[in-house]
């Protein structure tokens, strides 16, 4: 679909390029920071690059703009031929929430349309085994906003979308989502 462009410094005007344009460049920069950064910097930093991709328009299909009526999409956008990482375009429709979970490898995402509520947890307990959860806080992320799960530190957390429209975000993850399977650790309870 999309292979990595290596594009030379000032070839690229953000707001004149066309969506696969800003998605190539996307996934180049990815790909180098995938080869030069440390791990427990990725998350963060891609992040870092989402806002570009995001203020594009047209940046979906409408296959890539769908879900199901009783759950959230997972549409693929890119996945990285040396399997590195993975855009998708989750679509969450009106008032859609996820199990309380965290993930096995690392997470960024940025909101494309509407708006999308995250909160975040932390174990019940430092057992490996350990499948509770404490709420800590609660974000509601508008478009544009991006956040990231630390790799090194617990990263649970639950997507819900509060409003009567569909939200779509775009979610960057480490490895081949389609042949790994969703980045998905453990499904964790709340506590209490």
């Amino acid at each position: 679909m999309h292979d990595l462009i290596d594009f030379a410094a000032g070839e690229f005007d953000a707001f004149n390029a066309t969506p696969a344009a800003a998605l190539d460049r996307f996934c180049h920069h990815i790909g180098r920071l995938l080869e030069t950064a440390a791990l427990s910097e990725v998350p963060r930093r891609v992040a870092g690059l989402l806002p570009e991709l995001l203020r594009q328009p047209n940046l979906l299909t409408p296959s890539q703009r769908r879900a199901p009526a009783d759950t959230y999409g997972r549409n693929r956008v890119f996945i990285c031929p040396q399997d590195k990482f993975s855009v998708l375009a989750m679509v969450w429709p009106a008032g859609v929430t996820t199990p309380i979970h965290d993930h096995r490898d690392w997470c960024a995402v940025g909101v494309y349309e509407g708006l999308i509520e995250e909160t975040y947890f932390s174990p019940a307990s430092a057992a490996a085994d350990c499948v509770t959860a404490v709420p800590n806080r609660t974000v509601r992320h508008q478009p544009g906003a991006v956040t990231h799960l630390p790799v090194d530190a617990p990263n649970i957390h639950r997507i819900h979308n509060p409003t009567g429209k569909a939200a779509i975000s775009i979610h960057v993850y480490g490895g081949n989502c389609e042949t790994l399977g969703p980045n998905l650790g453990k499904v964790y309870t709340v506590t209490g």
